[in-house]
Formats: C-alpha cells, structure tokens, sequence
C-alpha cells in the first residue's frame, strides 16, 4: 500500500515554509532598496547635458557638477561629508570626473568648502598661485593641466540648504568671465531640482 505519512509531511513543510517567508516579509519588511529608475537615469543625462550647455556658453575647458552625500562615520563617530560627480562635459584632453570623484571626502579640500560655505562661490584664478591653501585641490587641478577654477555652491531651493556645487575649469589663467556668473546662478535651481530628484 501507499504511504500517506511522507506526503502529508512534505505538503505540511512546503505551506509552512511558504507562509513563513510571506510572514517574514510582512513582519519585517526590507528597507527600501536604492533603485535605478528611468526617471533616475533622465536626470543624470540631464545634468550631463546642463554641463554641455554650460561649457559651451562659457567656453570653459570642463564642466563638472558634484552631490554631497553623507559617507559613514569615523570611529569616533563624527560623520563623513562626501560628494560625488553627476553631470560632466569636458574636452577630449580631459579625463572623466565621474570616474575620478567617486565618495571623495569634503575635507580633502578644506578652503574650497569653506568659501562655498560663507561666500556660495570659490575662484581660483591662477592655480600657480594658489601655494598654502588646498595643497591637495591645487595637486588635483594641475594634474588635469587646469590653470584656473570656479566653483558654485548649489542650495536647495526650499530650505536652502547646500546640496551640491558645480565648478567650472579652464587651462588658461583667469578664464572665467565675472558677468558669466549670471547665467550660472540661473541655472541652479533646474540643478538643485534635478539633485532632489535623485534621493
């Protein structure tokens, strides 16, 4: 004759292994995963493109625009500020920013942040001159054969809160037109949203 026993056994253990995943999942749901979305991957084209628009406009030699983040905790417990590249357009002879300003801590270049803190903006005119300050920034420009930088601090436009910076680069001296600040003020508030977007 059949065996019912090992039938019954093996239908008991698939119910109870079935409801105890739905039961897991409704218990203790997973934390909400960071997804790639299509609306995700439009914003970051469209602040490549924002960069594009930029440099073009202002004959700048590299267009870069960086999100802060919060990147963990030293041991003692102080947070970690971070940034990272989003939106790049740069000349050939330039290497990608994305690829190089990945989870990059904010200390690492001190005065820069510190002026775009109190002044929403910091200019380098002459990176040959810029001797004591930022050792490590000035390495950096140099490296990438930029004589001159410009950087703007991007605040939501809610709470004013800083979000983000876009800087500007160039491989001559002083190439950044004062009156062009303009238009990069305008621009801002299309970055900030854009940034908001990808929480």
């Amino acid at each position: 004759m059949f065996d019912y026993t090992a039938i019954i056994v093996a239908i008991i253990t698939s119910i109870s292994t079935i409801a105890g995943i739905y039961l897991k999942e409704w218990l203790f749901p997973k934390r909400r995963k960071q997804k790639l979305t299509i609306e995700k991957s439009n914003c970051y084209i469209e602040l490549d493109k924002i960069c594009a628009s930029i440099r073009d406009t202002i004959h700048a030699n590299a267009v870069y625009i960086a999100y802060f983040h919060n990147g963990g905790h030293f041991i003692n417990g102080v947070e970690m500020d971070k940034y990272t590249v989003v939106g790049e357009d740069y000349d050939c002879c330039v290497a990608s920013y994305k690829k190089s300003f990945k989870d990059v801590l904010v200390n690492n270049f001190p005065y820069l942040f510190h002026n775009l803190l109190v002044r929403n903006r910091h200019y380098c005119d002459d990176v040959s001159k810029y001797k004591f300050q930022d050792r490590c920034y000035k390495d950096e420009l140099e490296s990438r054969g930029m004589k001159s930088a410009y950087t703007f601090l991007i605040k939501d436009p809610i709470k004013e809160t800083p979000i983000g910076f876009i800087s500007l680069e160039y491989n001559i001296v002083e190439g950044f037109n004062p009156d062009d600040e303009k238009y990069i003020w305008k621009k801002q508030n299309t970055i900030a949203n854009l940034l908001n977007l990808n929480k």
